[in-house]
């Protein structure tokens, strides 16, 4: 996906809301901008969101000296979900569907995504009612179909917090299915997305085997991407990719992909089909059909 004129303010807004998380003086706020307004009078409009995504924390970061400047959110975050684990973990199992009450969890999770303007205040608040979520752009049906043709599924990875939602939906694939399942963290810190070391911490580096993309890109750019991480992208059967920076970078891909996430902006419920704050699972087949 291109950037839209409408991305501009939002890569402002995300630059000058970093530089405060990281501690700068407002000297080095004003630094940091001016830097990225020049950078952004330079793009091409044919680079991608997590592109830009990636060049604004790289300027943080270098203007701070502060290599995660969203490391102790993350970790906070993960605590948080961790404490729900075991309860969430037992509202699936009880469930009558629980593969879809999980697809439904893991999507509601992704409102934990500290780039988009944030309209949430405790994960209390994100989980609520959960299983009565609308699912009208949900299409569980081809999900279920692809996964009994499937061997291998890469799981790409979005935020902190949510890694453990991830962690529990994967259980029930792994519980359910003959599945050999692939997850895949960021290659750097970018923004709240997760690395090997939020995978080690919340424990799914115990369940299945991790990877990472080998780039610190808050989404998952095929070019930019270490070797490693292509083999297995390019080699499984099916992909199921988690939130707004992935599906910004993969929506033009020729895959079996599945996006499953909870839609921010204006821009991107516009491209999908949908309403902000709906969740989505939507195959890639049909979306470049639709499209």
């Amino acid at each position: 996906m291109k950037i839209f004129l409408d991305c501009f303010p939002c890569f402002l807004r995300q630059a000058l809301e970093a530089s405060r998380i990281s501690g700068a003086d407002e000297e080095t706020q004003r630094d940091v901008l001016n830097c990225v307004m020049a950078k952004l009078l330079e793009i091409s409009r044919e680079e991608m969101p997590p592109q830009i995504g990636s060049m604004i924390h790289s300027t943080i970061r270098k203007a701070t000296g502060k290599d995660d400047p969203y490391r102790d959110i993350k970790r906070l975050h993960n605590e948080q979900v961790l404490d729900m684990e075991e309860n969430l973990t037992g509202l699936i199992d009880g469930s009558s569907s629980s593969l879809s009450d999980a697809l439904k969890l893991a999507a509601v999770g992704n409102l934990i995504d500290m780039g988009p303007e944030r309209k949430w205040n405790s994960m209390q608040d994100i989980f609520r009612d959960f299983t009565k979520k609308d699912t009208t752009h949900f299409d569980e049906t081809s999900f279920e179909e692809s996964l009994k043709s499937a061997g291998t599924l890469l799981y790409l990875g979005d935020n902190a917090g949510e890694i453990v939602l991830d962690k529990i939906l994967i259980r029930l694939l792994l519980r359910e299915t003959e599945l050999d399942i692939t997850y895949a963290v960021r290659g750097g810190p970018v923004i709240n997305d997760i690395t090997m070391a939020d995978a080690e911490f919340v424990g799914m580096t115990d369940i299945v085997r991790v990877i990472d993309t080998g780039v610190a890109f808050p989404g998952v750019v095929p070019e930019a991407c270490s070797r490693e991480f292509l083999d297995y992208y390019n080699g499984v059967d099916m992909i199921l990719s988690k939130g707004q920076g992935n599906y910004e970078s993969l929506s033009e891909e020729d895959k079996n992909i599945f996006f499953l996430l909870q839609t921010k902006c204006p821009v991107i419920a516009n491209k999908v089909g949908c309403r902000v704050g709906d969740i989505v699972l939507k195959s890639q087949h049909a979306h470049m059909m639709a499209s």
